[in-house]
């Protein structure tokens, strides 16, 4: 048995894809605003083009680039040819320049241009000097963008205008990391505020990555003013905390919390404290902590109340009385503050007693919000805090039965955050809810319709997802509307259904597959583009080693917190300089980066014959199957909600998880989830040639060729059986964007056929101890982990049908994890792991998925036995398919089909993933790898190849008939295309 250690909770799925709940946001504070950004146009590629103020400058970003291509500077007058020799000068550092060409721009103002090239991959740039309103001005950047920095120059000089203003959550992105590089650089007290501002609306509309920087960027100017561990970076500290739970990262959170809470007693804010217990509410509800978090909203209301007028406290009737007779606002803005806060801990307590099902204690809890803000006039945010007010008390309305009042309530909500938070993901959220409280209510279809339409709009716009229960309302409406006829309306639906489908895996996917792209078209832009990617990573680990620092330094210890800002702001360029080569190399980079796919999008990527099924199935309420196919969408309702078809899995999977047979199949499970999801689409699936499935929720974890087609002879065994595979070839994408993305990519262009690691030699017990000083338990555990002495056949057979060269292999001690970060491995169509597998759940020590090497002879850890998920992002591939020969590598039976491991080695540059959803006997594993591989090289594709050796094991081997020991593999991926179009035709009916 290729063996890992269970758990009862599979730590796979990164916590960064759940969304919080809809009590996870702070108050608003300050109503200035921070970010502002117009239009001005297009490049010379016809990418839409905006411009961010930055002082006397602007930067311009277009099209969907995330860092700006242009930047746009007033300098001190000189004439024309002084300017242009300054700027070459200025310039020397990055990119070398032409001789100027003097021309004239924005109907005849004076201007010197000149083409450059930079010194980094030598990629054109230009650089642009001109006098312009009385004003010196200098701008560079990516030769499209050229025209439109010249539309900037004029707004900046009062002779052109935008060609008008975009919502503010437009901006928010582009402002963090324009003033998280000015903070770390320099003038830090006047950017301090501005970030703080910036944190705030960015928060509020939902932009938790955004505001994550700025509030970073705050936090590092305050310590550089105030010193590490000084009180009042409480402030900071504390919204940082929250951006990162909010993303799902509770660790990170959790550490910054601990640094926080000390300080909130002898910070300079009065309302530190109940800030304080505020957010941990908010972090406990983050983390479905129910309990924890009520009594943390609890301790948060009394201590805001010490600062809010005794007047208002009640909120009744009288209070309110009595404030409009003085015809007054809240005059002190401590109480303004104490206010704000106590109707937010209000609603995001009802938020929470509805999640619970406490139905009336919501309901007064949303009440008791509605009348504090009632009676309090002129509170800052107001139009943000109604909204939020309004969704809550909708939202408990709905939970009582009550949709006519919930639709009302979300129609004003949706009104507010139109007016204080336009375009903005509380917008699209709310209009969600408007359109299931309408469904509710029984409004026509064509109004339902509409707000539909509003709301994906937005989120298409934004490029962010939902949730599946969210989306449902729309999607039933789209596919009902449709009456199974209109190719349209199916379109919509099949759209708006992977709104709920994108994750860390589909964003990865996209990116490696159109880095892919872009390098068979060039193999400089992929480079340009691994180097852009390269950076990220870089300045992400200088933020984590900054934060470390500065713990430390509140200690009296560890690495200078001043240097690692100073390495931060020359990554924030350097960020910079990357992506606007990799605009430069890839200008179709960007909009390739997509979760959703439309229809036409998929036809174009099957082929003849080929179908797609797309599976869309929210937690309450049935969902629906599409099956896209030669041209035409079909759909039809799933026969069982979520709950129902979770159940059905874990049925399923409790028959199969032990990888050797020795429990009986669950057949009514595996003919239940057939029919559930197939039932109304029977027609398209019957002749199709080859099926590509993009499930959802659980079904993830369940490789589809071990479902049952028909009905079987008894509910358990597999005599007699008619599985699925049997009947065509099956992959699995996490969905139709991934599908799309991977076929785009094209085949690999290696010029050598496989390569292998694996048969790691058992970490020794001292070393295993040392590597967890901390935990003796995850040492034994590693340490216990056994030889795998089929693993080394596997590789030898397996290359040796690939016909590879035979020191194409890694083995025994010659297999550790600096081997495998030192290997080339982009000239290989084929990479083989065959060996252990770690999940976070399954050693608690790690904090991501591993794969086990062998430990470094007289090493004095076994570090080097450990090659972690994020090791994988660093390593160049060009491979076809990558085969995970590891137990559970395609994540058990947690939410997602990859676990961090898989979504690693996809980001790395495969096409295909060869995964295990359970844990498989080790002979067996063994034989359906080589065979797989076998049948690959003699011409069949990947999903054929693995197909027919699944066949073969269940056919051919005494004993192999069990869907336990064949069924667990599945490839991930719609995995190259045979040369001869091979497909077997019999299948496992019963052994």
């Amino acid at each position: 048995m290729r063996a890992c250690f269970r758990s009862a909770a599979l730590a796979l799925l990164l916590a960064g894809c759940v969304r919080p709940p809809p009590e996870a946001y702070v108050p608003g504070g300050s109503s200035a605003t921070a970010a502002t950004a117009v239009a001005i146009g297009s490049n010379a590629r016809g990418e839409a083009c905006r411009m961010l103020r930055s002082g006397g400058g602007a930067e311009v970003f277009c099209g969907a680039w995330e860092s700006p291509s242009a930047r746009v500077r007033q300098v001190a007058g000189a004439p024309v040819p002084e300017l242009a020799a300054r700027a070459t000068t200025a310039q020397a550092g990055r990119m070398s320049c032409d001789a100027p060409t003097p021309t004239t721009v924005l109907g005849g103002q004076p201007a010197a241009v000149m083409n450059c090239r930079r010194h980094v991959g030598g990629w054109p740039a230009f650089a642009l000097v001109a006098t312009a309103g009385g004003n010196a001005y200098e701008a560079d950047g990516v030769l499209p963008a050229l025209p439109a920095a010249e539309r900037a120059i004029g707004i900046l000089a009062g002779l052109a205008s935008p060609e008008g203003a975009l919502p503010p959550s437009a901006a928010l992105d582009m402002m963090a990391a324009r003033l998280s590089r000015e903070a770390f650089g320099a003038n830090d007290l006047a950017r301090f505020e501005q970030l703080m501002t910036l944190g705030r609306e960015a928060n509020q509309a939902e932009r938790f990555v955004a505001a994550e920087t700025a509030y970073r960027a705050a936090l590092g100017a305050q310590e550089r003013m105030l010193g590490a561990g000084a009180p009042d970076s409480f402030g900071p500290m504390i919204r940082l905390a929250l951006q990162l739970s909010n993303q799902g990262r509770h660790p990170e959170a959790e550490a910054l919390f601990a640094r926080a809470a000390p300080l909130a007693g002898r910070a300079s804010d009065p309302l530190a404290r109940a800030q304080l217990q505020h957010y941990r509410g908010l972090h406990e509800a983050n983390r479905r902590q129910a309990e924890a978090a009520l009594a943390a909203f609890g301790q948060a209301e009394a201590l805001y109340g010490r600062e809010v007028p005794p007047e208002l406290r009640s909120g009744g009737a009288g209070s309110r009385a009595a404030t409009l007779a003085t015809g007054a606002n809240i005059v002190d803005p401590l109480a303004a503050r104490a206010v704000v806060g106590m109707v937010e801990v209000r609603r995001n307590r009802a938020a929470v007693l509805r999640s619970e099902g406490r139905i009336a204690e919501a309901e007064a809890a949303s009440a008791a919000a509605a009348q504090l803000a009632a009676v309090a006039p002129g509170l800052p945010g107001a139009d943000l805090i109604a909204a939020r007010v309004a969704r809550t008390t909708g939202a408990a309305a709905d939970s009582a039965g009550a949709p006519a009042r919930a639709r009302g309530e979300f129609t004003r909500a949706a009104a507010r955050f139109a007016r204080g938070a336009p375009r903005s993901r509380p917008y699209a959220d709310t209009l969600l809810l408007e359109a299931a409280a309408a469904a509710d209510a029984g409004a026509p279809a064509g109004a339902i319709l509409n707000v539909c339409r509003q709301a994906t709009a937005v989120l298409r716009e934004l490029r962010e997802g939902t949730t599946a229960q969210s989306i449902a309302p729309c999607v039933d409406a789209f596919a009902r509307s449709a009456g199974g006829d209109s190719q349209t309306l199916l379109a919509e639906a099949f759209e708006a259904a992977q709104l709920a489908q994108g994750s860390i895996t589909t964003t990865q996917i996209a990116r490696a597959a159109a880095r892919l792209s872009e390098s068979a078209r060039n193999p400089a832009a992929g480079a340009a583009i691994r180097q852009r990617d390269e950076a990220g990573r870089r300045l992400a680990t200088l933020y984590r080693a900054r934060d470390e620092a500065s713990v430390a330094a509140g200690r009296g210890g560890g690495p200078s917190v001043q240097d690692l800002d100073s390495q931060i702001s020359e990554a924030q360029e350097a960020l910079i300089e990357a992506d606007q080569a990799a605009q430069t190399a890839a200008p179709g980079f960007a909009q390739l980066l997509q979760s959703v796919a439309s229809a036409s999008e998929v036809f174009a990527m099957l082929e003849p014959g080929e179908a797609l099924a797309s599976v869309f199935l929210p937690p309450e309420g049935a969902g629906w199957s599409f099956v896209l196919r030669d041209g035409r969408i079909a759909a039809g309702p799933i026969g069982g909600t979520g709950t129902q078809m979770d159940a059905l899995v874990q049925r399923l999977r409790a028959s199969l998880e032990d990888g050797n047979g020795e429990k009986p199949f669950d057949a009514a499970a595996a003919h239940g989830i057939y029919r559930a999801l197939f039932a109304e689409v029977a027609g398209p699936l019957a002749g199709a040639r080859r099926l590509i499935v993009a499930p959802s929720g659980q079904l993830l974890s369940v490789p589809f060729g071990v479902l049952v087609d028909t009905p079987p002879p008894a509910p358990t065994g597999h005599e007699g059986v008619s599985f699925l595979l049997a009947r065509l070839p099956i992959g699995h994408v996490p969905a139709p964007a991934s599908f799309v993305a991977l076929r785009r990519a094209g085949p690999s262009r290696a010029s050598q056929p496989w390569f292998g690691f694996g048969a790691p030699l058992p970490v020794p017990v001292a070393q295993a101890a040392r590597t967890f000083p901390a935990s003796a338990q995850c040492g034994r555990l590693l340490a216990a982990l056994p030889a795998l002495p089929t693993a080394g056949l596997e590789l030898q057979a397996s290359g040796q049908l690939m016909g590879a060269r035979p020191g194409d292999q890694r083995t025994g001690r010659a297999f550790t994890a600096d081997t495998v970060r030192r290997a080339s491995l982009r000239d290989f169509r084929v990479l083989h792991f065959a060996t252990h597998g770690l999940l976070p759940g399954e050693l608690s020590c790690l904090q991501e998925a591993a794969i086990v090497a062998s430990p470094s002879p007289g090493a004095p850890d076994a570090t080097n036995a450990l090659l972690l998920a994020g090791t994988l992002l660093d390593i160049e591939l060009d491979a076809d398919v990558v085969v995970l020969s590891a137990c559970n590598s395609g994540g058990g039976g947690a939410g997602e089909s990859l676990s961090g491991l898989a979504r690693s080695i996809f980001f790395a540059g495969a096409r295909s993933l060869l995964v295990t959803h359970w844990y498989i006997n080790d002979a067996a594993a063994t034989r359906i790898v080589a065979y797989s591989l076998r049948n690959l090289q003699q011409g069949q594709g990947m999903i054929e190849a693995l197909r027919s050796a699944q066949l073969d094991l269940a056919r051919n081997v005494a004993g192999g008939s069990h869907p336990a020991l064949w069924g667990g593999f599945g490839l991930v991926g719609p995995g190259p295309s045979g040369r001869a179009g091979q497909t077997a035709s019999a299948g496992p009916s019963g052994g």
